[in-house]
């Protein structure tokens, strides 16, 4: 799930096969796929009643995710990611559906492109800056709702010890998380646990409706 820092990009070549590989990823794959079902099945029922629903993954890595939701959720997928490597090695189902770029650039789509958009465990990657203007595309990209997930500061995901990660640049509290999407237009709505130990938010874009 990679991406760059607003001031100081980060190579693409760095998220490779070696990234995907050490720290929390040295079992990357079994550790995604004891909880990205759980997340298929909420995405699922929080877009029960929007007719064929729409869905980004951004900084969606292999694929994981979007594959459950296609496979077996039916749903139109689309995945956003940095990194080559985690392209060329996605899912063979939704390789062709990932586009490589980042969530600092507001027009890799229009808004309002999706019915959600999940964003899970990418903008450590980005500094404070980048924080707030990848929040705001990803509100800006949703119709309805983000569903989002981050480490958190404090917690052993985001130690360095515990979880070393060189790449690693900014990580924040819940509630400051909680206030950016707010302030972009997206209140938190919910939290909830994959299993997989951490939180996730689902934020609830707020609709403007045009004075007649």
């Amino acid at each position: 799930m990679a991406a760059h820092s607003a001031k100081a990009k980060i190579s693409e070549s760095r998220f490779d096969s070696s990234y995907f590989s050490s720290g929390g990823y040295d079992t990357y794959r079994e550790d995604v796929l004891s909880w990205v079902g759980n997340a298929g099945r909420l995405i699922d029922q929080l877009l029960a009643g929007t007719p064929n629903p729409s869905v980004l993954d951004a900084g969606c890595a292999h694929g994981f995710l979007i594959a459950i939701l296609q496979e077996q959720h039916g749903m139109r997928v689309s995945g956003l990611e940095y990194s080559p490597y985690a392209i060329r090695h996605a899912e063979p189902a939704v390789r062709k559906r990932i586009r490589q770029g980042n969530l600092l650039e507001p027009g890799s789509f229009p808004s309002n492109s999706f019915d959600l958009v999940s964003c899970l465990d990418v903008l450590e990657y980005f500094d404070r800056s980048g924080v707030e203007r990848a929040i705001k595309n990803l509100v800006r990209w949703t119709k309805q709702y983000v569903l989002f997930s981050g480490l958190y500061r404090h917690s052993l995901q985001a130690s360095q010890r515990r979880n070393p990660d060189p790449l690693r640049i900014t990580t924040l509290s819940q509630e400051e998380f909680k206030k950016l999407f707010r302030d972009a237009g997206a209140p938190c709505v919910r939290r909830v646990n994959f299993g997989n130990g951490g939180d996730a938010f689902i934020f609830e874009k707020i609709k403007i409706t045009k004075k007649s």
